[in-house]
């Protein structure tokens, strides 16, 4: 599955690298980037007739009762920042927390290595850098990068994330040549990016697939909640914490003020960075006062009369 447009999904059929709209299944299930189908074209109109098990899915928490599903079958995620505007520590650990658990593998992109400022910018991912996470500088416009991340991201499925106005569009175009995405620049006054990118889309890196790798461009990202996930989850998913966790008194502990916290036990002992700490704990903070903040509605309309 390349594209999911409404209730209509284009599926790359394997060895061709033909594209074929289809209707959804009959048991209304949505389909998503990523998902491996079975079609029947038998009736005139394509149809999925099933979609395999979902393995490696990667998802946005944005509902607390339903998490928005971005791609499945996905081998890794390129977490792209950028020299301006600059990286953003804290959106890195959100988008990590949501991954959890999968066998992601995940790399943090550092673009616009053209522009100055580029130590600093770098300097502002050493954190994630101390945690084994890859952090690759790259430059769409100048080409410095692109030809060993495009050699990187050559087989599997790989999906690309990052906040408004880092250059993913501009990247994508540097990494598939042809793809012709549509790009912009950042508002000067806001110092925010505008979307180009919609939906997901699908595009077919260094040959046809399965040989070849197949890169999904995402929507730009402005804000990346956690709702849906338990306090308790997310402090267990918390990058850099894992190994200290399991040695909690409680299993329920936050890594606050609790007695016989694993967390508090590595910081004293330096196995684990006081500034990790402080991210969780600012973290923490922040997704308290999210889930305090009532959600807007839209204005019920007036009835008639």
């Amino acid at each position: 599955m390349v594209e999911v447009h409404g209730m209509l999904a284009t599926v790359l059929v394997h060895g061709t690298g033909e594209r074929i709209r289809c209707r959804p299944p009959r048991d209304r299930t949505t389909p998503v980037v990523g998902d491996r189908a079975d079609i029947d074209e038998a009736g005139g109109e394509p149809t999925i007739v099933a979609l395999a098990a979902r393995e490696r899915t990667l998802t946005r928490p944005i509902s607390e009762h339903k998490p928005l599903v971005i791609a499945t079958h996905v081998d890794r995620l390129l977490v792209v920042s950028a020299v301006d505007p600059p990286p953003r520590p804290g959106l890195v650990d959100r988008i990590l927390c949501a991954v959890g658990d999968e066998p992601i593998e995940v790399v943090l992109i550092v673009n616009k290595i053209d522009m100055p400022g580029v130590d600093a910018a770098i300097k502002r991912l050493d954190a994630h850098a101390g945690l084994d996470y890859a952090v690759v500088p790259v430059s769409a416009v100048r080409g410095d990068g692109i030809a060993a991340l495009r050699e990187r991201i050559a087989t599997g499925l790989t999906v690309v994330m990052g906040h408004s106005g880092v250059g993913k569009s501009t990247l994508l175009n540097a990494l598939v040549p042809g793809a012709e995405l549509v790009t912009a620049e950042v508002n000067e006054k806001t110092g925010k990016g505008r979307h180009t990118t919609t939906v997901s889309t699908c595009h077919v890196v260094d040959g046809p697939w399965p040989r070849g790798g197949l890169v999904v461009d995402t929507p730009g990202i402005r804000a990346f909640p956690l709702h849906g996930l338990a306090l308790t989850e997310i402090a267990g998913r918390f990058p850099g914490f894992r190994a200290a966790t399991a040695r909690c008194r409680f299993v329920d502990c936050l890594h606050e003020t609790e007695p016989d916290c694993g967390v508090a036990e590595a910081v004293a002992a330096g196995t684990v960075p006081r500034m990790r700490q402080k991210a969780w704990l600012a973290l923490l903070e922040r997704v308290r006062a999210e889930r305090s903040t009532p959600t807007r509605r839209p204005p019920s309309p007036r009835r008639p009369g």
